[in-house]
C-alpha cells in the first residue's frame, strides 16, 4: 500500500484502489521516460504542489526541462502559453508523458491532504526503459496543444487530451471514474454518486475551476 492504513475507513474503496493504482503507474516505465524519472517528476509536482513558498511562475526549480514544466504545471498551471510550450526542448509525446504524471500524483496528494490523512509515498521505481508505447495513429487536435489519437476531435478537447498516450489515458480515466464519473458516465445528466446530485457535482466543480483560474 502506497497510501498509509490511517486512512479513514469511510473512504470509498474504490477511490483508495484508484490512487494506489495511480502511484503504482507513476512507479512504471513510461513511454518516453524511465520509471526514475517519472518518480522525479512526481516528487517535483508534488513539492510544488504543497509548498507555502512557491518560485515565481517564471523561475526554474532545475536545469531539467522535464522537473520545470512539472513544477511549473502543479504550481502554476494557470500562467503557461502555447509560446512558452513550444520553445522548450521537449517532444509533444515527453510533455504528454509530463502531463499524464502531474496528473497522476497531485489529485491523491490534495485528496490526502484535503482529509487529513498521511501524505502517500511513492513506490520505488520498476526496473526498465522506456515502452515507446503510442497510439498508433495521431492527429492535430483544433483545441489541444499536443497531438492526440486519431482521428482527432472526435470527442471533446478535455477527453482527448492524453489519448495519444493510451497508459497515461488510461490512469487519467481510472482516477477520473472513482474521483468523479466515467467518460460513459457524463453523458447522463442525472448520473448521481452518494448524497451529491449530478448539479450540485457540477456546481463545485465549476466553483473550484474559477477559484483556481482553470483555463478550460
Amino acid at each position: 500500500m502506497v497510501i498509509s492504513s490511517d486512512a479513514d475507513s469511510t473512504i470509498r474503496h474504490e477511490l483508495r484502489a484508484a490512487h494506489n493504482a495511480s502511484l503504482h503507474h507513476i512507479a512504471n516505465p513510461g513511454p518516453s521516460y524511465d520509471a526514475a524519472t517519472r518518480v522525479e517528476i512526481a516528487q517535483v509536482a508534488s513539492a510544488a504542489y504543497l509548498t507555502t513558498n512557491p518560485l515565481a511562475p517564471w523561475a526554474s526549480p532545475s536545469s531539467r526541462p522535464e522537473l520545470t514544466v512539472a513544477y511549473r504545471l502543479a504550481r502554476h498551471a494557470n500562467t503557461i502559453t502555447q509560446g512558452w510550450v513550444n520553445a522548450l526542448e521537449l517532444t509533444s509525446a515527453q510533455l504528454t508523458e509530463i502531463v499524464g504524471v502531474v496528473i497522476s500524483v497531485i489529485p491523491v496528494v490534495a485528496f490526502a491532504r484535503a482529509v487529513g490523512i498521511t501524505l502517500p509515498e511513492l513506490p520505488r521505481p520498476a526496473p526498465g526503459g522506456p515502452t515507446g508505447e503510442f497510439a498508433p495513429e495521431v492527429g492535430h487536435a483544433r483545441l489541444n496543444w499536443f497531438p492526440v489519437a486519431a482521428p482527432a476531435d472526435q470527442r471533446a478537447a478535455v477527453l482527448q487530451a492524453l489519448s495519444a498516450l493510451p497508459s497515461e489515458d488510461t490512469n487519467l480515466w481510472r482516477l477520473a471514474a472513482a474521483q468523479y464519473m466515467s467518460d460513459v458516465q457524463m453523458a447522463d445528466p442525472l448520473f448521481t454518486r452518494g448524497t451529491l446530485s449530478r448539479a450540485q457535482m457540477e456546481l463545485v466543480a465549476g466553483r473550484l475551476s474559477k477559484l483556481r483560474e482553470c483555463f478550460y
